[in-house]
C-alpha cells in the first residue's frame, strides 16, 4: 500500500506545515489539491476583485501540479467556492471561467461551483479545490 505524500510549495510550508497541513496530497497517481485562494507568493490576497483572485488561485494550482510532476492536462475536477456577493452567481461564474481559460486554455475537466456565505476572511472571494490523475 502506497503512503500519502505532502506536496507543498516551499514558500507556503512555514504557513501550514506547523498545523499538519499540506497544499496537496499525493496517493499513488491521485493528487488532491487543497483549496487555493488568490494569495500570492508574498502571502497577500491579490487586489482587483474576483477575476484577479481566480487568476491567482489557478496559477497556484498550476504551480502545485508542476511541483508534483504533472501538467494542467492532469486536472480531472475543480470545485469553486464563491463567496456571496452583490453580483449574480452567473456573473461570478463567467469571471471564474474566463480566468480558468486564461491560465489553462483548452482544459477539459469537470467543475462544480458552490456559492457560500463566506470564506476564511472577508477579502477572500474564491477558493478552488482540484483533483488530478498523474
Amino acid at each position: 500500500m502506497s503512503k500519502v505524500e505532502r506536496v507543498t510549495r516551499p514558500h507556503v510550508k512555514p504557513l501550514i506545515e506547523a498545523y499538519g497541513l499540506a497544499e496537496a496530497t499525493r496517493h499513488g497517481s491521485t493528487l488532491t489539491i487543497a483549496g487555493q485562494t488568490g494569495m500570492n507568493r508574498d502571502h497577500q490576497i491579490v487586489k482587483g476583485g474576483l477575476k484577479a483572485q481566480a487568476l491567482q488561485a489557478f496559477r497556484n494550482i498550476g504551480e502545485i501540479i508542476a511541483l508534483a510532476g504533472g501538467t494542467p492536462e492532469n486536472l480531472v475536477h475543480l470545485t469553486w467556492y464563491l463567496a456571496l456577493s452583490e453580483r449574480s452567481f452567473m456573473e461570478d461564474a463567467i469571471d471564474v471561467t474566463a480566468a480558468r481559460n486564461e491560465i489553462f486554455p483548452g482544459l477539459v475537466a469537470g467543475s462544480t461551483a458552490v456559492r457560500v456565505a463566506a470564506l476564511l476572511t472577508p477579502e477572500i472571494l474564491i477558493e478552488i479545490q482540484a483533483e488530478c490523475a498523474l
